[in-house]
């Protein structure tokens, strides 16, 4: 009898976000990391949010 394969949640979720997802990633001067987390902070943004607002401003022709 074969034994049925032991489910894997890490590997699964590997899989999807490689499937699903891209990094997006930045370098910044530490200066500006600060400025831009003071700025998150104040309007109550998550870094994910931040960007997706300002890819629809772009999108928008808002800048």
């Amino acid at each position: 009898m074969q034994e049925k394969a032991k489910f894997d949640q890490i590997k699964y979720i590997t899989e999807y976000n490689k499937k699903n997802y891209k990094q997006f990633k930045v370098n910044l001067k530490h200066q500006e990391m600060e400025e831009l987390n003071q700025l998150l902070k104040k309007y109550n943004l998550t870094k994910n949010k931040f960007l997706k607002l300002s890819i629809e401003k772009l999108k928008n022709n808002e800048f």
